[in-house]
């Protein structure tokens, strides 16, 4: 054997590597994308319908209900969530209660 064969299979065989590399970074490329456009999509088809229970819960305790009172937002949470002060507060903070 020839030190040239070497050389030739050393070759061949660093090609294979790198292209077995680049197929596994093409394919976990589509993989992350798929996965941020399925999120993308369940969350621009994510259905209101809790909101709108909450709602007609929170007019039932308020007759002009305003989510951005934070102690309203609380009570809202709590009464009609079956939500603990702690998360209650957060969530509403969150969306903005003042």
């Amino acid at each position: 054997m020839t030190g040239s064969h070497f050389d030739s299979t050393a070759k061949a065989e660093r090609h294979e590597r790198s292209r077995m590399i680049r197929d596994v970074v093409i394919f976990m490329t589509v993989a992350v994308c798929l996965m941020i456009g399925g999120f993308a999509l369940m969350r621009a088809f994510k259905t209101d319908e809790p909101e709108r229970v909450s709602m007609a819960c929170a007019l039932k305790l308020y007759s002009t209900y305003n989510p951005k009172n934070f102690d309203q937002c609380v009570a809202v949470c709590m009464a009609c969530n079956a939500g603990v002060k702690t998360t209650c507060s957060t969530s509403c903070r969150l969306r903005g209660a003042q």
